[in-house]
């Protein structure tokens, strides 16, 4: 059985309201790319963007060739720590305590 039928009128309007969203969406990227390439086509701020960029790479690839293997040693050095620690425990608990019987 079906549940409901769309009528050709509420069909037309859902479409009617597409196109509307559509063409309003086409008519907003229109304006951005001819805003874009009025500032992409002013030298300086073509110049700026360039630098920016640059500048933005630089960092980024800086920050995984140092920062990254920075805390992956951090890391490393903490779990060291952390193991030393728990042999030491082991080695210094009195020989009652480590639940052997003797």
């Amino acid at each position: 059985p079906v549940l409901s039928s769309s009528s050709p009128s509420s069909s037309s309007s859902f479409h009617t309201t597409t196109r509307s969203v559509s063409s309003k969406m086409s008519e907003l990227v229109a304006s951005a790319s001819q805003a874009l390439s009025t500032l992409t086509n002013n030298k300086p701020v073509r110049k700026w963007l360039f630098a920016t960029g640059k500048a933005a790479w630089i960092l980024g690839s800086s920050l995984l060739v140092v920062v990254v293997p920075l805390v992956i040693e951090l890391d490393r050095e903490q779990q060291l720590m952390e193991m030393e620690n728990q042999q030491l425990g082991v080695l210094t608990q009195p020989a009652g305590a480590q639940g052997g019987a003797q």
